[in-house]
C-alpha cells in the first residue's frame, strides 16, 4: 500500500489494475504493443485512471517523470512459454538495474523449470529419417 510500482510488458493492465486495487500510490503500465490502448481502457473501466498511467513504449525506452526517483515494486508476467520461448526476462532485469530501488520487491522473483526424461520410440523413428 501507497508504494510505486512498475508494470514491464502490462499487456492488458490487469496486474497494474490488482496493484492498484491492492492500495498502490502509482502504477507506471509500460507496454509496447497496441495492447497499451486495451490496457487504457481496462484502467478505466476499473477506475483508476488517476493511479495507473499506461505508457506504449519498450521499457528500454521509458523514463520515469522528473523527480519520481526509482520504484518500489516491479511487477511482470515476463516468463512466456516453459520460461524461455518469447519471455521478457532481459527487459525486466534492464527495468530492475534501471528503475527498481536498492531495497525493492520484484513479482515474480524465482521460477523454477523441471524437467522429466521420458522415451516415445515411435516418434523417435519419424525424425530420425
Amino acid at each position: 500500500e501507497g508504494k510505486t510500482v512498475l508494470d514491464v510488458g502490462a499487456g492488458t493492465g490487469i496486474l497494474s489494475v490488482f496493484c492498484a486495487q491492492a492500495g498502490a500510490k502509482k502504477i507506471y503500465a509500460v507496454e509496447a504493443s497496441n495492447l497499451a490502448r486495451l490496457a487504457r481502457e481496462v484502467v478505466k473501466e476499473n477506475g483508476f485512471e488517476g493511479v495507473v498511467e499506461v505508457v506504449e513504449s519498450k521499457v528500454e525506452d521509458f523514463q520515469l517523470p522528473e523527480g519520481e526517483g526509482k520504484v518500489d515494486i516491479i511487477v511482470s508476467e515476463w516468463m512466456g512459454f516453459f520460461l524461455l520461448h518469447e519471455g521478457m526476462l532481459d527487459s525486466v532485469i534492464y527495468a530492475r538495474d534501471k528503475f527498481l530501488k536498492p531495497s525493492g520487491l520484484m513479482f515474480p522473483d524465482t521460477a523454477t523449470i523441471y524437467v522429466a526424461p521420458c522415451s516415445v520410440p515411435g516418434r523417435f523413428d519419424e525424425f530420425e529419417s
